[in-house]
């Protein structure tokens, strides 16, 4: 949990559903998707998103070519 008035960054998921392992795009706070396929993927994208913030989130990933659904 964050303190009141704490900085948050916003993340957006889309998942694949019925995949093993867990699949799918995170957007980063500059809307740009990312990939991942497996929880390892997923919680390295959050973990940069949570240690970048806001302004850097996307600096910090590379860009998944084409569009994300």
């Amino acid at each position: 949990m964050t303190e009141a008035g704490g900085a948050q960054v916003r993340v957006e998921l889309t998942l694949v559903p019925s995949t093993v392992p867990i699949q799918g795009w995170a957007r980063d706070a500059g809307g740009i998707a990312h990939a991942f396929t497996g929880w390892l993927e997923l919680l390295e994208f959050l973990d940069q998103a949570r240690i970048s913030g806001p302004a850097r989130a996307s600096a910090h990933q590379t860009a998944v070519e084409g569009e994300a659904p």
